[in-house]
């Protein structure tokens, strides 16, 4: 008996040692993929400008319709400033799609069901995500570097979210726009791949310069672009954010007279918040509105020369920002932008350049590839 519950205690103790190898293994593997010179695939500057197939949410956020194989679409939730782009989870028991799915590896012991991102759309033109270095998928050790979409489980965040936008088939979040340049016309409720922004721009003033998390070798390693605007004079640091959105309470449903669940929005800071709410006491305050923060109505923001309003900000910690979003941004913001302020305009976004215009007329691409 002794014999035999030393060797099961040598079996575990050697598994347990290999284990732990594989993990700091990964982890130099995934400390040097951070320092990477080239992790983003490099735009095509001579691309021209593609429409993008997108259904537009009371024109303040929008869903890009991913053409997948068999014919069929998936809606995907276009968030800038989001995480890694997802395929929901009920998507993976689609007959066409079920097979396709693979599982890799992330840091080393934690298995991950993806798709590879060609094998689900085979529309050459349609732009792809891009693995990103604080994110790395192995199998076991050697790299995924091919597009995927990640398909987490199944959790209670995830099930609220699908409550609440069923028509949401995938998540694109930052690595789908990063490495690339975009046009997101609010006005006219289009999206375009493919339209970069020379650097002469940048003495334009309404083009601004976007801060990114960068590596040693000045590499963007995460995909959330930092800017600014003004408000009652006074200049805020924020993250552009397509994806900001308000997840309405009964109290919020009925002081916005909606029945919808969901609104476009932006965030800020709790201690701007309050700032706000005590220099301007005519500024409306709705209680408890998102879920159980509350919302302000700011009559204006100022985005270079323009002046557009007004715009719905929710409460948000100041831990938000300050401990939570500042490791993946370049420094401590003070709140988000999304579709409550980016309604009122065409906004063109470069990564490449890291540089952002804004505009308030719209202006057409011409003929465009939509398909391949």
């Amino acid at each position: 008996m002794k014999k035999v519950l030393k060797y099961v205690l040598i079996g575990l103790g050697s598994f347990l040692l290999i284990l732990a190898a594989n993990f700091f293994i990964v982890k130099k593997l995934n400390q040097k993929a951070m320092e990477m010179a080239n992790f983003h695939p490099n735009e095509d500057l001579t691309a021209i400008p593609y429409l993008v197939p997108s259904r537009f949410l009371d024109g303040e956020r929008f869903f890009a319709k991913i053409p997948t194989i068999g014919g069929d679409t998936i809606l995907g939730f276009c968030d800038t400033g989001g995480g890694l782009s997802m395929l929901m989870p009920a998507k993976k028991d689609n007959p066409a799609v079920k097979p396709l799915v693979k599982t890799g590896i992330l840091k080393g012991f934690m298995p991950v069901d993806y798709i590879l991102f060609k094998d689900m759309v085979p529309d050459l033109h349609f732009p792809k995500p891009s693995p990103m270095p604080n994110f790395v998928l192995r199998k076991p050790f050697a790299q995924i570097k091919q597009p995927y979409l990640v398909i987490p489980p199944e959790n209670e965040e995830l099930g609220m979210i699908t409550e609440k936008m069923p028509q949401m088939g995938a998540f694109l979040g930052q690595n789908f726009f990063v490495g690339k340049s975009w046009t997101f016309d609010y006005i006219t409720q289009k999206i375009w791949l493919n339209t970069p922004l020379k650097k002469s721009e940048s003495n334009n003033p309404n083009v601004q310069s976007l801060g990114f998390k960068k590596n040693s070798k000045h590499v963007s390693v995460y995909g959330h672009p930092s800017m600014t605007i003004e408000v009652a004079g006074g200049s805020i640091d924020v993250l552009f954010d397509t994806g900001a959105s308000f997840v309405l309470s009964e109290d919020g449903q009925r002081l916005f007279n909606t029945s919808k669940e969901t609104l476009g929005g932006s965030f800020i800071a709790a201690s701007i918040f309050e700032e706000w709410k005590e220099k301007h006491p005519d500024w409306k305050i709705y209680p408890k509105s998102d879920l159980s923060r509350d919302i302000i109505e700011v009559p204006s923001i100022t985005i270079g020369e323009y002046t557009v309003g007004p715009v719905l900000f929710a409460k948000r910690p100041d831990e938000n920002w300050s401990e939570g979003m500042i490791r993946s941004m370049d420094k401590v913001v003070k709140g988000a932008i999304g579709g409550s302020a980016l309604q009122y305009f065409k906004v063109t976004i470069d990564y490449n350049a890291e540089l952002i215009r804004f505009e308030r007329q719209s202006s057409s691409f011409g003929t465009i590839p939509t398909s391949n």
